[in-house]
């Protein structure tokens, strides 16, 4: 019996020196809820639904198209981004659509719309003043010609 009560208190002291070399009270919270939104994966952010039409008068058709665009952006810059999306939306737009209507055909007409994809990138974040968004796609995209 007198050799158990000498156990258990050396037991709870190696429990707690190893638990204070491992250095689990080392790093603050701030410093590890940082670390996390690091190394969180992206989020995918709805930047807006889009139509426009293009006409070409030499062959006589109207094309239309019709898409919603969506990027990733870093976990630790969502709220920055938010706000400039609300800050520069109406400009944002403009661009957008200008981008798309300088597009060729050819291009537009590209299942996975690689170059639309990659021109659009580089615009949205030229607009928003930083490489805010990794990569962008496309949803509900549709292209009518008459």
């Amino acid at each position: 019996m007198l050799r158990s009560n000498a156990i258990n208190p050396l037991l709870w002291i190696a429990c707690v020196c190893m638990a204070l070399a491992a250095g689990c009270a080392t790093e603050s919270s701030a410093e590890l809820a940082e670390a996390e939104m690091e190394n969180a994966p992206p989020i995918e952010m709805e930047i807006g639904d889009f139509r426009f039409r293009m006409s070409d008068p030499t062959a006589g058709t109207t094309t239309k198209f019709n898409f919603t665009l969506y990027g990733l952006v870093p976990a630790d810059q969502v709220e920055d981004v938010k706000v400039a999306l609300v800050s520069r939306e109406q400009r944002l737009r403009d661009r957008v659509l200008r981008t798309a209507r300088e597009t060729s055909a050819v291009e537009l007409e590209d299942p996975d719309l690689q170059m639309f994809r990659k021109r659009m990138l580089l615009e949205v974040n030229r607009e928003l003043g930083e490489k805010y968004f990794q990569e962008l796609y496309l949803d509900r995209y549709w292209v009518k010609t008459r």
